[in-house]
């Protein structure tokens, strides 16, 4: 079925560009046709396009930070992933785990639960524990105020990762603002490069993540920045309307805009419930974008399952680069120091077929935080 998929988009793409090139060839004149003009347009378009996608699906060969304190003995740490159920969630604090047990530390992970009441509890519960530092994954401190303030005010060191930078916390910017950008902006290029800079697309957004809001605004702008490209539709969701609502709103959209040809989504956990709608109305021929890189995302891409491209975050890699920026903040060096570490790669069906289950950083990065923990 996929590979039918593809042919369609590629037989589709192949007749416009005959269209286009008989319109340029009637047209007269030194001057060419409007056609002709907006062929060329579009194509300088994608070819740019697709520099950028060489340049974001390359091998990563660095970004370890190089100095930094040596590890501080004796600490606990309490991990508080946004729900475990979450891969994208879960495994940062896996990686965050093994990294603590090689340095010594004592290590608790609790679950988050999916809700702000059992996050604010599990935070809560790490203060009663005794814990030196709490580190939370994809948890919005705003939420959770009240007890982040509490543990702060019990002298607990508080780092927040995969949420907008809040000074509510000690440090909480990791990934960076650029990384979140360029999870966005990589998967702009791709469709652009795909579609020969002609994108047609609908855009569904989360607006109940702050960090969905960078992504989302990067993607959004490098389709603005390519003249031959449009966004038909753009419609906002939560994550309680996934097995709902965004089902039926994707094929709302499609049906509205049946010239689209490319689809994204903020985030992979939701590419199935895209999938849901476009089966619904028929349509397994055009682009579906989602982010984070997950194992099953990847999966997708590689066995041509419905997605085909997203931005991964190492997500082990992650964990690592939070147990440095904590051990930092032990250390009283500046926490800022350990973050701009994470490369973001655009995973496409060629980079899939070198992954098994999550993209590993394509380098070392534990041997590199041993050498600089002095482990």
């Amino acid at each position: 079925m996929r590979s039918t998929r593809h042919g369609r988009r590629l037989f589709a793409g192949l007749a416009m560009a005959s269209v286009l090139v008989f319109a340029a060839a009637c047209g007269g004149g030194s001057g060419g046709s409007p056609a002709s003009t907006n062929s060329e347009e579009a194509a300088a378009n994608a070819a740019a396009a697709q520099e950028r996608v060489s340049a974001a699906t390359a091998e990563v060969t660095s970004g370890v930070p190089t100095e930094g304190p040596k590890a501080v003995p004796g600490k606990f740490v309490v991990l508080i992933p946004c729900a475990e159920a979450s891969e994208g969630c879960a495994q940062p604090a896996r990686g965050a785990k093994e990294a603590a047990e090689l340095l010594g530390w004592r290590v608790e992970t609790i679950d988050g639960g999916g809700t702000a009441d059992a996050q604010a509890a599990a935070v809560r519960r790490a203060v009663t524990l005794g814990a030196n530092g709490i580190i939370t994954f994809a948890i919005d401190p705003d939420t959770i105020q009240g007890a982040v303030q509490e543990a702060r005010a019990a002298g607990v060191a508080f780092v927040a990762q995969s949420t907008n930078s809040t000074d509510l916390v000690d440090f909480s910017d990791n990934p960076t603002a650029e990384g979140w950008e360029a999870s966005g902006a990589y998967l702009a290029d791709y469709a652009i490069a795909q579609t020969g800079g002609e994108v047609r697309a609908l855009v569904l957004h989360d607006t109940g993540f702050e960090t969905m809001i960078e992504r989302n605004r990067a993607f959004v702008s490098q389709l603005e920045k390519c003249s031959t490209c449009q966004i038909l539709d753009t419609r906002e969701f939560t994550f309680a309307d996934l097995a709902t609502s965004v089902p039926q709103t994707v094929q709302q959209m499609a049906q509205t805009n049946p010239d689209f040809n490319v689809i994204y989504i903020d985030y992979d956990y939701a590419v199935d419930s895209v999938l849901q709608g476009l089966r619904a109305v028929g349509r397994d021929d055009v682009i579906v974008l989602g982010s984070d890189g997950t194992s099953s995302a990847i999966e997708c891409i590689r066995q041509n399952c419905g997605q085909d491209a997203t931005t991964a975050f190492a997500l082990d890699w992650a964990g690592w680069s939070n147990i440095d920026i904590i051990n930092r903040i032990f250390a009283g060096a500046d926490p800022a120091g350990g973050a701009g570490a994470l490369k973001v790669k655009l995973v496409d069906q060629q980079v899939a077929q070198g992954i098994d289950g999550l993209w590993d950083g394509d380098l070392d990065f534990r041997s590199a935080y041993k050498s600089l923990w002095g482990v």
